[in-house]
C-alpha cells in the first residue's frame, strides 16, 4: 500500500479472512446470488404498514426468507419472551444462538426463533432474520458444519454477500434508553469496521462505485464502508 494511501478499517488477518469467506461465498452460492438487489429498508422491499405485532414480525421474516430463496417447506418460524429457547429434543448439530434469535434443526426442518421484544423495530427484526436465516442456508444441506470455529461469523458474512448487509451492519451496534439510563447492545458476530470492510468489497465485486443501497447505512458502518472503498481503490 503506497504509504500516503488509504488505511483498511480492519486488520490484515480481518480483511484477509473476510476477502477469503467472500470469494468462497462466490463460488458455493454463484454470481447470480452475489448480484441480486440489496435488500434496503425502503417501501420497495417492504410495503404495507408496520405495528410492531407478531403477525408483522413474521411477515418480515417470510420477506427475508423468500429473499433468500428458501423453500418455505424448509423453515418454521417462532417468537419468544425474555432467553432464546434451550435446544429442543431431536434437533439435529448444534443449536445456534445470538442475543435476539436462535436455529436449529428439527426432523429435517430448520427452525428459527426470534425475541419478541424486537418486534416493533422492523430494522432489527430484519437483522435477526437475516443472521437466523442465512444459518439455514450455510447449514441445512451441509455446507458448512455446524462445528466450524468461524461459523458465527461467517454467518454475519453471508448476510452481506446475500444482500441483507444493510441491516446487519446498521443493527451490528445499537443504543436504547431506558429509566436505568442508556444501554449499548451488540448483535451478530463482527464488527462495525469489518461489517464496512465486507460491504465496500461485495459492492466492488459487484462493480459499484457509489452504489445507491450504501446511503441507507447509518453514520459509523457507512464511515466504514467509505474507508473501505477508499483503500480498495488503492
Amino acid at each position: 500500500m503506497p504509504l500516503f494511501g488509504a488505511r483498511s478499517p480492519v486488520e490484515d488477518r480481518e480483511r484477509l479472512w473476510i476477502d477469503k469467506m467472500l470469494a468462497w461465498c462466490l463460488d458455493e452460492y454463484g454470481s447470480e446470488a452475489l448480484e441480486a438487489e440489496v435488500v434496503t429498508p425502503t417501501p420497495r422491499f417492504f410495503p404495507g404498514r408496520y405495528q410492531g405485532t407478531q403477525e408483522d414480525a413474521a411477515g418480515l421474516v417470510d420477506l427475508v426468507r423468500a429473499h433468500l430463496r428458501i423453500d418455505p417447506a424448509e423453515i418454521a418460524v417462532g417468537f419468544y419472551d425474555g432467553r432464546p429457547p434451550p435446544r429442543m429434543p431431536g434437533a439435529a448439530g448444534s443449536a445456534h444462538s445470538s442475543v435476539a434469535g436462535h436455529y436449529s434443526v428439527r426432523s429435517g426442518l430448520g427452525v428459527i426463533a426470534v425475541a419478541l421484544e424486537d418486534a416493533p423495530d422492523p430494522r432489527r427484526v430484519v437483522a435477526v432474520a437475516a443472521h437466523e436465516l442465512c444459518h439455514h442456508k450455510l447449514l441445512y444441506r451441509g455446507t458448512v458444519a455446524p462445528d466450524e470455529q468461524d461459523h458465527e461469523p461467517l454467518t454475519d458474512l453471508a448476510t452481506v454477500f446475500f444482500g441483507l448487509g444493510v441491516f446487519t451492519a446498521n443493527a451490528a451496534f445499537t443504543f436504547s434508553q431506558s429509566s436505568r439510563g442508556w444501554r449499548r447492545q451488540q448483535l451478530g458476530y463482527i464488527n462495525q469496521p469489518m461489517f464496512g470492510y465486507a460491504l465496500a468489497r461485495v459492492a466492488q465485486m459487484r462493480g459499484e462505485d457509489d452504489p445507491e443501497w450504501a446511503r441507507h447505512l447509518e453514520t459509523n458502518p457507512r464511515g466504514y464502508f467509505k474507508q473501505a472503498a477508499r483503500y480498495l481503490r488503492g
